[in-house]
Formats: C-alpha cells, sequence, structure tokens
C-alpha cells in the first residue's frame, strides 16, 4: 500500500555523517516501516545550507541501513551539488531545485526499522541543512543499492584525480561494485576563485576504469558544465544547487574486484568538488 515518510538533519561540519532522525519540530528517529510496505520504490534527497563564508563548494549524500532493509549492502546516494556565498560582497539570488530523485527497488521488513545518515563533502559554508524522502510501494524503479566516491578537483587542468574519499574515510579507496551498474551519477560543485580577467572554464569529466569492469572500454562521463563570470569571488549569483548529471546504463560488473573512478576540470585551473555515484541493478 501506497506511503511516504522523511526525515531531515542540520550537518554543521563537512566529513561528518549526522544521524537524519528529525522531522520540523518532532523528532521521530529511525525509519518505522509501514506495517503494509513491500519494498521502498523511490528515494529523494535535498540540500540547503546558511551561508556564511565567502564562495564554497560542497557535495553531499545520505546513507540508508538497518534490518527494516533486505539486501542493501553499501546503501550510499548521491545528493544535490550546492554552492554558496554569505560574505556581504559575495551573496546573491534565492534559488529553489527539486532533490535528487532514485527509482529503487528495496525490499524491506514490515514495522521494523532502518537508519539514515547525512554527510556534506568539500567545504564548509556554514551550515547544510540535508532532507530524505522515502516512498513505499510506488511504481518501482530497478536500484537496490548505491555506493559514492568524492574528491577535490581543479588544481591542475586537465589532469585526472582518484575519487578515493566517502562519507568520513578519506582515502576509502576504489569502488567495490555490488551488481550490474544501472545508473551513474557525477557532477562537481564549484569553487571559484575569481579571475577578474578572463572567467573560468567549468567542464568537469570522469571515467572508470579497472578489473571490476567485465568489458573493457572507455565508459567516461560528463558534468554539468557552463560559463561563469569574472571575479566570481566578489560579484554575481552566489548562490546554486544543481543536480548531477544522470547516465542510465547497463555496465555488468566482476564482484569482488575493483573500480577506479576519476576526475579533471577541463582546461581551466578552479577549485571543484567532485563526487560520482553508481547504483547497481541485482
Amino acid at each position: 500500500m501506497y506511503d511516504s515518510d522523511f526525515r531531515e538533519c542540520p550537518c554543521a561540519a563537512v566529513d561528518t555523517t549526522y544521524p537524519m532522525t528529525q522531522q520540523g519540530p518532532d523528532t521521530p528517529g529511525a525509519f518505522i516501516v509501514p506495517t503494509t510496505a513491500s519494498r521502498i520504490t523511490a528515494i529523494k534527497i535535498m540540500i540547503s545550507g546558511i551561508a556564511t563564508d565567502v564562495v564554497t563548494g560542497s557535495t553531499c549524500a545520505v546513507r540508508i541501513s538497518g534490518a527494516g532493509l533486505t539486501g542493501v549492502g553499501e546503501g550510499w546516494f548521491v545528493g544535490p551539488l550546492m554552492s554558496l556565498a554569505g560574505a556581504a560582497a559575495t551573496s546573491g539570488g534565492f534559488q529553489y531545485r527539486d532533490g535528487m530523485l532514485y527509482k529503487t527497488n528495496i525490499p524491506v521488513k514490515p514495522g521494523a526499522t532502518f537508519a539514515a545518515e547525512a554527510v556534506v563533502n568539500g567545504e564548509d559554508s556554514g551550515t547544510a541543512h540535508m532532507l530524505l524522502w522515502i516512498e513505499y510501494d510506488g511504481v518501482p524503479g530497478v536500484i537496490v543499492d548505491g555506493d559514492y566516491r568524492e574528491i577535490d578537483i581543479g588544481a591542475a587542468a586537465n589532469t585526472l584525480v582518484t575519487l578515493a574519499d566517502r562519507g568520513t574515510a578519506a582515502g576509502e579507496g576504489d569502488f567495490k561494485p555490488r551488481g550490474t551498474i544501472c545508473e551513474i551519477v557525477f557532477g562537481a560543485a564549484l569553487d571559484p576563485t575569481g579571475d577578474a580577467a578572463n572567467g573560468l572554464v567549468f567542464a568537469p569529466a570522469a571515467q572508470l576504469s579497472g578489473p571490476g569492469l567485465m568489458a573493457a572500454g572507455n565508459y567516461k562521463f560528463l558534468g554539468p558544465a557552463g560559463p561563469t563570470q569574472p571575479d566570481t569571488d566578489v560579484s554575481g549569483n552566489g548562490n546554486c544547487v544543481a543536480l548531477p548529471s544522470r547516465y542510465i546504463v547497463n555496465i555488468a560488473t566482476k564482484t569482488g574486484s575493483t573500480i577506479r573512478a576519476q576526475a579533471q576540470n577541463i582546461e581551466s585551473i578552479n577549485p571543484a568538488h567532485a563526487i560520482m555515484g553508481l547504483l547497481y541493478s541485482s
């Protein structure tokens, strides 16, 4: 029977997991699977924030885990990208954006519970605020699990950097595939340093490689890209929430092996915080 629920929490610091136990003025704690539910058919992640600094870029993710879920291994799902500016000289206009929606097919145990935790990576804008919406027994997708890696890119233009961090763990290492990759999400949160003369090229790109891929190939993907105006640190619309690029794929993997993700910023030396999510089907 159709149902839905949500949890939310503030994230005061980066690279720190926070339990998603709140619901406005209430604190219901972990999710309780409805007694009529059979599966989670959608997950939506949203991010907002209080900006207290010059321009910052942040990525985010949510993890679900617990006895109420059947078959979830990693349980990580990537959220939106966010760039914020809070100083008076850099602040910009308002922006509202829908969340990152995943269509899933995750079996649940009626009456049992599962926990959710949120993490923000990249830079600390002040206080990020994350929300997670869960749908039960709607129209299902094929996703049964997810994982992600992130890293800072752009210190050198056109230079691949390995995405090796996850959650609170720096150096988590390469992906360990858990099934067929059915969807890939990739993008980077821009942290512009400003360039009074030329503006900035912002064009993140990524690639997968390694023995965990069943077949040899290129496996290259682009994230959201676009121009930025000159001297971005001191002018313009400083607040931005964007969704990573999504690719519906069918990539066979070798369980027990590894997949490496690498990313770069094309042509421009400019800080950005890249993130890639792999979504698995059964």
